[in-house]
């Protein structure tokens, strides 16, 4: 089941205001944009630069709508007095909110992949290692806004034992909103990589996406907390700052592990797969972020043998990761 919250919920989590209509113990999705919403569905109105949907209220109660969640005004243009308004201080954020208030609802350990380079390869291929043994959820970005794997945490099933999800961005502090809003117990960082690499534009890379560490709750000695492939200068220097324990797990300092042993006749068919799947190839940093990720989350070594097969490495082209 998706996330469905009550009107009550909404304003606890939100710290809303009940503008008109009543609370009541009907529970609704949310959807953000107009054309998707159902009847029993909360709609939020979230403005772009050409459109703002506070315009459109009737609209989305003509569709069935349990209520609309709208930024904090005097009034509207277009809606009923007897329909359930909700207003907050912004509706992006109460997004954000919402999605933190299902995380903490459903309680799964919590995985964030960041990086410039094989996120979303590096996450389907954990989702597979852990497949059998925990239950799994990916939420995939749909694009590279602050809140754009939201939709995909929101349809987060109840019974889901890891959440693992993608956080990506443009400008500083994108990532960090992501990490902040869903309060990862364990980071992965794949390569990081500028296109046109300087010294400046190395170490702006290194801390828009290093912003997933700074998420971590305070790490214990006991246990792995980040798993980073640190290959660049940039990225070590971060990495230095943010973390004295051994809680880190690095690439240059702990070599290549299991990774290593997969041929690059397997990577090349493994590779083929992925690009059919997500369109990206799959290199040694996307295997090594995976099996180090998934090896902190309590899958054996045999597990991961067995998996990707490094003695009998004959159907690496079969791994069915699907979204």
């Amino acid at each position: 089941m998706s996330a469905t919250f009550t009107a009550e919920e909404i304003l606890c989590a939100t710290g809303g205001h009940l503008k008109s209509g009543f609370v009541d113990e009907r529970r609704g999705r949310l959807k953000w944009a107009l054309e998707e919403v159902k009847p029993g569905d909360w709609f939020v109105c979230i403005p772009s630069q050409f459109d703002d949907p506070h315009d459109k209220l009737d609209l989305a109660f003509d569709k069935g709508a349990l209520g609309v969640i709208v930024n904090r005004r005097s009034r509207f243009s277009s809606a009923s007095k007897d329909t359930t308004i909700i207003s907050v201080p912004d509706t992006k954020t109460s997004i954000l909110e919402l999605a933190r208030y299902w995380r903490y609802r459903v309680k799964p350990k919590v995985v964030g992949v960041s990086g410039s380079c094989g996120r979303r390869v590096t996450v389907a291929l954990l989702s597979r290692l852990l497949e059998g043994a925990q239950k799994a959820h990916v939420a995939f970005m749909s694009n590279l806004g602050w809140f754009s794997c939201m939709e995909d945490v929101l349809s987060m099933p109840e019974d889901t034992e890891v959440l693992i999800f993608e956080a990506g961005g443009v400008e500083r502090g994108d990532v960090s909103r992501i990490g902040g809003c869903l309060d990862p117990d364990l980071a992965v960082l794949t390569r990081v990589v500028h296109p046109l690499p300087s010294a400046e534009r190395n170490a702006f890379i290194a801390s828009l996406y290093c912003e997933i560490l700074e998420t971590l709750p305070n790490c214990s000695s006991e246990q792995v907390s980040a798993v980073i492939y640190d290959d660049n200068s940039a990225v070590q220097k971060r990495v230095e700052e943010l973390f004295d324990s051994a809680c880190v797990k690095r690439r240059t300092v702990s070599g290549a592990g299991m990774s290593g042993r997969l041929s690059e006749a397997s990577l090349k068919e493994l590779s083929a797969t992925m690009e059919s799947i997500f369109a990206q190839h799959v290199t040694q940093a996307e295997i090594w972020c995976a099996i180090e990720a998934a090896s902190a989350l309590g899958i054996t070594e045999a597990a991961i043998e067995e998996l990707f097969e490094l003695q009998d490495e004959s159907r690496h082209a079969q791994l069915s990761i699907v979204k």
